[in-house]
Protein backbone atom coordinates (compact mmCIF):
# COMPACT_ATOMS: atom_id res chain seq x y z
CA UNK A 1 0.00 0.00 0.00
CA UNK A 2 1.16 3.60 -0.54
CA UNK A 3 2.16 5.67 2.32
CA UNK A 4 3.00 9.10 1.14
CA UNK A 5 1.71 12.79 2.23
CA UNK A 6 -0.03 14.59 -0.51
CA UNK A 7 -1.13 17.47 1.22
CA UNK A 8 0.67 20.33 -0.29
CA UNK A 9 1.19 23.71 1.47
CA UNK A 10 1.61 27.12 -0.55
CA UNK A 11 4.47 28.86 1.67
CA UNK A 12 4.63 32.90 1.53
CA UNK A 13 7.04 33.99 -0.38
CA UNK A 14 10.00 35.20 1.24
CA UNK A 15 12.53 38.31 0.48
CA UNK A 16 15.09 36.29 -1.42
CA UNK A 17 12.27 34.58 -3.78
CA UNK A 18 10.27 38.05 -3.84
CA UNK A 19 13.65 39.24 -5.34
CA UNK A 20 14.78 36.62 -7.34
CA UNK A 21 11.21 36.48 -8.97
CA UNK A 22 11.56 39.73 -9.79
CA UNK A 23 14.57 39.43 -11.56
CA UNK A 24 13.40 36.68 -13.39
CA UNK A 25 10.82 38.76 -14.81
CA UNK A 26 12.73 41.41 -15.02
CA UNK A 27 15.03 39.32 -17.64
CA UNK A 28 12.84 37.69 -19.41
CA UNK A 29 9.53 39.85 -19.73
CA UNK A 30 7.99 37.28 -22.05
CA UNK A 31 7.53 34.90 -19.64
CA UNK A 32 4.49 37.30 -18.27
CA UNK A 33 2.13 36.43 -21.33
CA UNK A 34 3.19 32.99 -22.20
CA UNK A 35 2.70 32.39 -18.40
CA UNK A 36 -0.89 33.89 -18.33
CA UNK A 37 -1.06 32.02 -22.41
CA UNK A 38 -0.84 28.85 -20.28
CA UNK A 39 -3.32 29.47 -17.67
CA UNK A 40 -5.93 30.66 -20.71
CA UNK A 41 -5.16 27.69 -22.65
CA UNK A 42 -7.00 25.24 -20.73
CA UNK A 43 -9.86 27.37 -19.22
CA UNK A 44 -10.81 28.15 -22.82
CA UNK A 45 -10.92 24.30 -23.83
CA UNK A 46 -13.11 23.58 -20.40
CA UNK A 47 -15.42 26.47 -21.18
CA UNK A 48 -16.03 25.19 -24.87
CA UNK A 49 -16.02 21.63 -23.36
CA UNK A 50 -18.76 22.84 -20.92
CA UNK A 51 -21.06 24.54 -23.90
CA UNK A 52 -20.48 21.85 -26.72
CA UNK A 53 -21.63 19.42 -23.84
CA UNK A 54 -24.65 21.28 -22.83
CA UNK A 55 -25.87 21.78 -26.37
CA UNK A 56 -25.18 17.72 -27.67
CA UNK A 57 -27.29 17.00 -24.03
CA UNK A 58 -29.94 19.15 -25.34
CA UNK A 59 -30.17 17.88 -28.69
CA UNK A 60 -30.17 14.62 -27.42
CA UNK A 61 -33.46 15.51 -25.43
CA UNK A 62 -34.83 16.58 -28.16
CA UNK A 63 -34.35 13.22 -29.95
CA UNK A 64 -35.52 11.66 -27.59
CA UNK A 65 -38.65 13.78 -26.98
CA UNK A 66 -39.69 13.59 -30.97
CA UNK A 67 -38.99 9.49 -30.96
CA UNK A 68 -41.45 9.62 -27.84
CA UNK A 69 -44.11 11.84 -30.07
CA UNK A 70 -43.25 9.36 -33.05
CA UNK A 71 -43.75 6.28 -30.99
CA UNK A 72 -47.43 7.51 -29.41
CA UNK A 73 -48.63 8.79 -32.81
CA UNK A 74 -48.30 6.10 -34.00
CA UNK A 75 -50.30 3.70 -32.27
CA UNK A 76 -52.61 6.84 -32.08
CA UNK A 77 -55.95 5.71 -34.22
CA UNK A 78 -56.66 7.75 -37.35
CA UNK A 79 -53.27 9.11 -37.07
CA UNK A 80 -51.30 8.81 -40.18
CA UNK A 81 -48.11 10.96 -40.00
CA UNK A 82 -49.46 13.57 -42.42
CA UNK A 83 -48.95 11.27 -45.13
CA UNK A 84 -51.83 9.03 -47.11
CA UNK A 85 -51.58 5.70 -46.43
CA UNK A 86 -52.07 3.18 -49.10
CA UNK A 87 -55.09 0.64 -49.16
CA UNK A 88 -53.13 -2.04 -49.30
CA UNK A 89 -51.79 -1.51 -45.38
CA UNK A 90 -55.70 -1.48 -44.33
CA UNK A 91 -56.51 -5.24 -43.63
CA UNK A 92 -60.58 -4.61 -44.33
CA UNK A 93 -59.94 -3.39 -47.88
CA UNK A 94 -59.47 -5.79 -50.45
CA UNK A 95 -57.14 -5.13 -53.56
CA UNK A 96 -60.66 -4.39 -56.29
CA UNK A 97 -62.72 -2.73 -53.49
CA UNK A 98 -64.01 0.55 -54.36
Amino acid sequence: MLKHNCSTVATPLDQTDARHLSELIDENPWLIPATVMLEIIPITVIAHGFWKNRQLKKQLQIERERTKQMQINRFRPGHHDGQPRPLADHPHHGPFHH
